[in-house]
């Protein structure tokens, strides 16, 4: 039986005489990869993103990377596609070209291989630059050897195994810090397969080093491909944040490794981070637009999408509870209600039931409310988890006129009458 350290030996040679040439033809031009599943690494990357089109007008393209219908909704989609980036699901491309991944430090190197461009600056999400990044295609060390990597704080020690495990001289050198990765594909594809490889067999290499971050520079130094390494470490701020330099020595890239952003609550504030009200700028705008879930509304009819294509049209209704003053709910394309979004009112979809179409409101976690249609645009509906509670929807705002003007029994007709009045159970006697 072979050891598992030469089983992995064996690998890494077959893959060093098997090193394909780069499929030059499928990528074209410069841009910016950022990998960015799931609700809390999106709501990062929009921030990165709104910076970098608003307030540093960077008009490199921008794809995002991520892993399925389940860490990216519709509504997300659209957001990116606002910013004029695009969004790229890694289980579509996989399809055709396998990988052994599954995580976003080995989805880093596979979106940067097969993304659509040939010279790619690969950005963490939770990176903010301190101007437009599109200069580091122009650097005199990008120019001469293809490939830019940025040192970490600590050091890749000489009696790190991982030096023998990749049959290479030891050696202490900076740690290499993957929260930027700037790289010519076509001049370093060989690299970049050797480093897919080791990423691949994470269970094995990233005992020895930290995730991804040392591969790079392994993947590079096992082809003997030219790189430069930027010369000064970079500032840190206790953990939390990493200030990345050019080779000037000014600092560049701001990589909040401690102090990601945060859709709902306070944001860290690091004494030194420069930009803030732009972030703030694109947070407040990301939440008029986004309630921070991944909704999918589930398969329905084109009748039910045709509907919902109608209601998106009309936007604003009121919705009346009993016992609650009438609050105006606006619904958004891709399931989203923008004003009026709540605790049990944050998404929203059509459905088929028993051959007619409803309104469906889903909290956190899922329905909470179902509305049948009634005459003139009106929705009558009930609480899922308790029938007893009635609530309207209607596109006529006129029906905030309608709010409680004294204490009355609830009405239980499908829709109130004009001037009708709601209160709360304990108001409305026995």
């Amino acid at each position: 039986m072979i050891h598992a350290d030469a089983e992995h030996k064996i690998a890494l040679e077959e893959r060093l005489r098997t090193l394909e040439a780069s499929p030059t033809e499928r990528f074209a031009g410069r841009g910016i990869v950022i990998c960015a599943g799931g609700s809390a690494l999106f709501t990062n990357a929009y921030v990165l993103i709104h910076v970098l089109r608003n307030a540093l007008q960077c008009r490199l393209p921008i794809e995002v990377w991520y892993f399925g219908s389940a860490e990216m909704s519709p509504r997300m989609v659209s957001l990116l596609r606002l910013l004029d980036a695009e969004p790229v699901d890694a289980t579509v491309m996989l399809a055709t070209r396998p990988a052994a991944i599954s995580d976003g430090w080995q989805l880093k190197i596979y979106a940067l291989m097969w993304s659509a461009f040939d010279e790619v600056l690969l950005l963490d999400a939770d990176l903010v630059p301190t101007r437009d990044p599109a200069c580091v295609f122009d650097w005199a060390a990008y120019r001469e050897t293809g490939a830019v990597l940025w040192p970490d704080v600590v050091d890749l020690l000489a009696q790190n195994p991982i030096w023998d495990a990749c049959g290479l001289p030891s050696r202490t050198v900076p740690a290499i810090e993957s929260g930027q990765v700037l790289i010519h594909k076509a001049r370093r594809w060989a690299a970049l397969q050797v480093t897919l490889h080791l990423n691949e067999r994470a269970e094995y290499y990233y005992r020895m080093i930290y995730g991804d971050k040392d591969s790079w520079l392994l993947g590079l130094l096992l082809t003997r491909s030219p790189h430069a390494v930027v010369p000064r470490r970079p500032a840190a701020d206790f953990a939390m944040c990493l200030y990345q330099r050019d080779f000037e020595g000014t600092i560049l890239f701001q990589h909040r490794t401690g102090a990601k952003w945060r859709y709902a609550g306070e944001q860290d504030e690091l004494p030194d981070f420069a930009g803030m009200q732009a972030c703030r700028d694109a947070l407040n705008h990301l939440r008029r637009h986004w309630n921070g879930l991944v909704f999918h509304a589930p398969r329905r009819s084109a009748a039910a999408t045709r509907i919902e294509q109608d209601i998106a049209r009309q936007s604003a209704f009121i919705l009346v509870i009993p016992g609650r003053s009438p609050e105006q709910l606006v619904f958004l394309s891709d399931g989203e209600i923008g004003v009026g979004s709540s605790a049990d009112c944050r998404n929203w979809h059509c459905a088929d039931a028993d051959g007619a179409i409803e309104l469906v409101l889903c909290d956190a976690f899922g329905p909470r409310w179902r509305f049948e249609p009634q005459a003139g645009g009106r929705w009558y509906g009930r609480a899922i988890d308790d029938a007893t509670i009635e609530a309207y929807l209607a596109a006529d705002t006129r029906i905030a006129d309608a709010a409680p003007k004294s204490p009355q029994r609830p009405i239980r007709t499908p829709w109130p009458p004009p001037g009708g009045c709601y209160s709360s159970r304990d108001d409305a006697g026995s």
